[in-house]
């Protein structure tokens, strides 16, 4: 379903083979309903997504201001930047 063949996952998972290109990371999270990026983080890399967003020379200084909060603190901050992406950019997801 990912577009590999079985020799390159065995080889893979037996670390025989380096990490995957950007794409096909890609299609692993799709085609096993990972959370997008997750399997970039485990490889420590940046998906296209967070490239962008770290991009803005004020994403590092938003996330280092997120580190002291709590468990429910951070859900009140995602909720409201996820209810702020919705007014300002109804179109995407």
């Amino acid at each position: 379903m990912a577009g590999v063949s079985i020799a390159y996952l065995s080889r893979l998972l037996s670390k025989q083979r380096g990490l995957p290109a950007d794409a096909t990371i890609t299609k692993f999270e799709n085609v096993l309903e990972i959370e997008p990026g997750r399997l970039f983080d485990a490889a420590g890399r940046h998906d296209a997504l967070a490239s962008k967003v770290f991009k803005n020379k004020e994403a590092r200084r938003l996330l280092r201001s997120l580190e002291p909060l709590s468990d429910d603190e951070f859900a009140k901050v995602l909720s409201e930047a996820e209810r702020l992406a919705k007014k300002y950019h109804p179109e995407e997801k």
